[in-house]
Order: structure tokens, then sequence, then C-alpha cells
């Protein structure tokens, strides 16, 4: 079978957005779509856009890969807006040609940053916006508690932080996933409105699943599984790892893990390989069957995305942003004791899990952002 196309385009995430500040969770789980992404599609959404936004500015400190995923999104974003003509400025003001400018969370100079808004605002009649995309919260992702069990919740400095960037200066707020939304909530933080929910999508030249091994039903080879990740911090699911290194039946499966590894874990069966660049990820990726996410507390995994966009179905970790993406195209655990079961369940069904796989490519991402960048530029 043919998987040359089976990424139907899907609204299944398309920016929930509107009043969410008091929302409870069943209100969250049962948001609509929104007037701000008009129901035609996203080819509407590109002609309007490309009417208005010539430039645009992002801060962000860029990192050339290999890094983490956030890093790898906003690359693979800026890239589709410069594809389109659209001037982007990284990191830097520009009143007099750029009016829309985008930050993500606070991985840039928030201080300078903060005084050149504050002084263009006093002294220019221009009026400058800006987009904030939020991230974590870092509670999360930086420091591995969930808000959902924690007896007393503590506000981090570098959440508080994106706050203030976001209350003083933002017109829109966008998050990666319904998740990141709701845990940034628990904490208490009510980001700017209108928030809007659209996932990251990968550089859809690097990442794809045209000349992939073939799927052999027959079993004549071992199942090959991978797992990767940028960052070595324990939520990214060493243990999880670990335990698989101790009982998986090695005769049937081949498993690889590329990236960093948390101090003190090293694997025994698992072949580890160090963090590579985006182009020599990507045909490994191809060459792998099943892709095993166990990173929990995760936004939205752009590790995650690349394996799917290569036409890998996924066992993942349950309770994140992992449900929102893979859906019917794999199968969600737990603990770590129900993965060999779910995997020999997977191989029985191969196909049935890969013909599922559904996930936005970067051109409809780029369409919804830049339909929240034209949203703040005609308020």
């Amino acid at each position: 079978m043919s998987l040359r196309r089976f990424f139907p385009y899907s609204l299944f995430l398309l920016a929930q957005l509107g009043p969410l500040a008091g929302a409870s969770r069943s209100a969250i789980d049962n948001l609509h779509l929104p007037s701000l992404f008009s129901k035609t599609g996203v080819h509407e959404t590109r002609k309007a856009s490309s009417l208005h936004l010539k430039s645009v500015g992002i801060f962000h400190v860029f990192h050339p890969p290999p890094w983490g995923g956030g890093n790898q999104f906003l690359m693979a974003l800026r890239a589709e807006l410069q594809h389109r003509h659209v001037e982007v400025l990284d990191n830097q003001i520009a009143p007099h040609t750029t009016r829309v400018y985008m930050a993500n969370a606070i991985t840039f100079k928030t201080e300078p940053f903060a005084q050149a808004m504050k002084k263009i605002r006093r002294h220019d009649d221009r009026k400058l916006k800006l987009v904030h995309r939020l991230d974590g919260p870092y509670y999360c992702s930086r420091y591995g508690k969930d808000p959902r069990k924690e007896p007393k919740i503590i506000n981090y400095s570098e959440d508080n932080r994106v706050y203030q960037i976001n209350h003083q200066f933002a017109c829109a707020s966008i998050f990666q996933s319904k998740w990141s939304l709701e845990m940034n909530r628990l904490l208490g933080y009510k980001p700017k409105e209108p928030v809007t929910v659209i996932p990251n999508a990968v550089n859809g030249d690097i990442f794809h699943n045209r000349s992939r091994r073939e799927w052999d039903p027959y079993l004549t080879r071992q199942v090959r599984v991978l797992s990767s990740a940028w960052a070595n911090n324990e939520r990214k699911g060493f243990k999880t790892y670990q335990w698989l290194d101790q009982h998986l039946p090695w005769g049937r499966y081949k498993y690889t893990y590329i990236g960093n590894l948390a101090d003190g874990y090293s694997y025994d069966n698992i072949e580890t390989l160090p963090p590579v660049t985006s182009e020599e990820l990507a045909p490994l990726l191809r060459d792998h069957d099943i892709y095993i996410a166990a990173s929990y507390l995760e936004p939205c995994s752009n590790a995650l995305l690349e394996a799917m966009a290569s036409g890998m179905p996924v066992i993942y970790q349950k309770g994140s942003g992992h449900d929102e993406l893979v859906k019917e195209a794999g199968l969600g655990y737990d603990v770590a004791e129900e993965i060999p079961d779910l995997l020999e369940k997977m191989v029985a069904n191969y196909a049935y899990y890969q013909a599922r796989i559904n996930i936005l490519n970067i051109k409809q991402v780029t369409d919804m952002y830049l339909k929240v960048y034209d949203y703040c530029l005609s308020h």
C-alpha cells in the first residue's frame, strides 16, 4: 500500500478560540470551531493573510540543529513564512516596516525587548502587535511537576515572567495543545485573549514518508522500534526505556534511541546514538517501524510529530499532549509494563494504525498563525 497520501487535511485541532479565562475542564474539552478560522478551509485563510502581512518579527534565540522541539518548529515556521515572501525579522523591532511580532514564551532576551516595546509605545503612534506563543508551563516542562497531582501549587519565576510579558504586550495567545492550556490555567494563569490552540508541525521537505522501509507483514525480520529526544531530563521517559531494555524479547525487536541520555542511564540492548541533525534523523525514522514516545508532561512533542510525519505509528505515554496528536494512529499506556502487549497488538494491526496518521503540515499551521497575525492587525 502506498503511503504517499495518508495525511488528509485535518481540522482536528483547528485552534480553539474564545474567552477561556474562566472555563472549566469540561468547557475546554468541548470547545468548538472559533470565528477566527473560517469553516471553508485553509485556502481562504492563506488568501486573506497574503493581502495584509508583508513582514513579521519573531522573538526567539534560534539554535542550529540538533536542538529542542520548539526551536525546530519555529525554524520550520520561519522558513515557510519566507517561502511565502514574508520578511522575517529575528529578535529585532522595526516599527517603520513591521507592525506584528511573535514572541516564543521567554526564549529570548525579555528585558531589552520589554524596554524597547515600552519606549516605542510611549513615543510612536504606530501600534505594534505581539502574538505570544505560550509553552509548558515551565512548572511541568522544567520542574517535572503535574499540577493535577501536586498538593500545593508553587508559581515559578519563569512562568511568572511569561505572563508579565503576556499581559503587558500580547494581543493574542497561542498554545500548542489543549493540555498545555489547561496546565497553565490550573496554575492560576490567565492568558491574554483571544486564546488559540495550534499544534506544531515539521518541515515536510525533511520529514516525510516517501521511500520509507516497507512494512513486512510476514515478519521475516525484526520489528524496528525507535525513540528520540533532545533534552536529557527525566521527563523524557528514560526510566521507561530502562525497563524496556530489560524486558523486551530482543530476538523479535530491534530498538534504537537517538538523542541525549540523562545522567546515570545506559542500556544493554537498546542501541543509543547521539543527537543528529534533522537531515540525518529523517532517513532513520523512515527506516524504522514503530515509535515509542515515553515522555510525559509534554505540551506538543516535535520528536513525535517528526516520527508520525515519517509514517511511524506510535506507542505513547498517556496524559499530556501526545493524546491530542496521536489519536487513532497509536496506542497509549499508563505504565511501562503495558508496552510489550501494546507492541504485539500494533504489530498484528500495523497497517490499521499507520493508515490513521493524521497530522497538520507546516503549510496548514502557518495559515493558522497568519490568521492570528491578521486578527491582531485588524483589532
